[in-house]
């Protein structure tokens, strides 16, 4: 009995996460259907084989939608306010913006109950003791809980790691628009559209909340706390006063970008100095052990051989 039902959850796991994954692909198929089933209304024409048995398909996964909604709000109660901010943070953090912290939690749970019942699976024959099983299982299940969070973290360290590397030449090109008489907002806009990369799109965010209605200032700072990178925020603080005080762009964003070059000499160094310590640990892992057996494995032979009186 307790094996039919470990089936059974692991089957209402793999339908739940194949639903999501259909929802998040076809979504807006299925917001375009379901505004045309209430134009409609229930009047329309007798359906054809093939269609009823679309509609028993849309019916199926309708159902299993209601229930990923009613999982969302249940989630929703639960979530404290400060998960919720956190876990907002690490995906603005990660450049994932159109999944909310409620349906992220969702996905860790879909993820860790999955590997939890295919764990009873995989090593429910091999294992005779259920302790030992259930102990593998929630290994299993704690790591697919948890493995989305490191992906974000990984994520959020390669996104940063690329607008460090593009923050001289983004605003090499702003300086170079806005010394050819633009403004600074149509600068940003125009290398926004030349240049593709996280920093556009971080920057492309906040035009756009401008046009909504809010201040350079006020969408400057929504910018420097959403990219936590130390550079980044230096800048931005530094355009900031600079908007508030009434200098010159074009100075500014001069000085900006020789000090963003300065400061990406210095990290280059400073990579080149942690060289020489990162490389010791495979030199003393895989060179020496080799150079050792080259030198004095023919010596240890001939002294095998031979005796130590030879």
């Amino acid at each position: 009995m307790l094996i039919a039902a470990l089936y059974f959850m692991a089957f209402l796991s793999l339908t739940l996460v194949y639903r999501a994954f259909l929802q998040f692909l076809y979504r807006s198929e299925l917001t375009i259907h379901s505004r045309v089933e209430n134009f409609l209304g229930t009047e329309r024409q007798a359906p054809k084989p093939v269609e009823m048995k679309n509609r028993g398909q849309f019916f199926a996964e309708e159902k299993i939608s209601t229930l990923a909604e009613k999982m969302k709000v249940f989630l929703s109660k639960k979530l404290s306010a400060e998960a919720k901010s956190d876990l907002e943070k690490k995906l603005l953090d990660a450049g994932v913006v159109k999944w909310t912290a409620v349906d992220f939690r969702l996905l860790q749970l879909l993820a860790g109950l999955l590997l939890f019942f295919l764990g009873f699976l995989l090593f429910g024959r091999t294992t005779g003791k259920t302790m030992s099983l259930f102990l593998l299982s929630s290994a299993l299940g704690g790591l697919g809980f948890y493995y989305p969070i490191f992906y974000l973290g990984a994520r959020k360290t390669q996104r940063l790691a690329k607008i460090q590397k593009s923050l001289a030449d983004f605003f090499d090109m702003v300086n170079l628009s806005v010394e050819a008489g633009m403004g600074l907002d149509a600068a940003i806009m125009r290398v926004c559209k030349n240049k593709e990369g996280p920093l556009s799109e971080e920057f492309l965010r906040a035009i756009e909340e401008m046009r909504l209605g809010k201040s350079r200032r006020d969408a400057f700072i929504n910018l420097r706390a959403r990219v936590s990178l130390d550079a980044f925020q230096s800048i931005m603080t530094s355009l900031i006063q600079a908007d508030q005080l009434g200098i010159g762009m074009s100075k500014v964003l001069r000085a900006l970008t020789d000090r963003i070059r300065e400061h990406q000499r210095q990290l280059a160094r400073e990579k080149a100095m942690k060289a020489p310590i990162k490389m010791l640990f495979p030199m003393v892992l895989f060179i020496f052990p080799a150079i050792f057996i080259i030198l004095l494995g023919p010596l240890i032979i001939y002294l095998l051989q031979n005796g130590l009186g030879g």
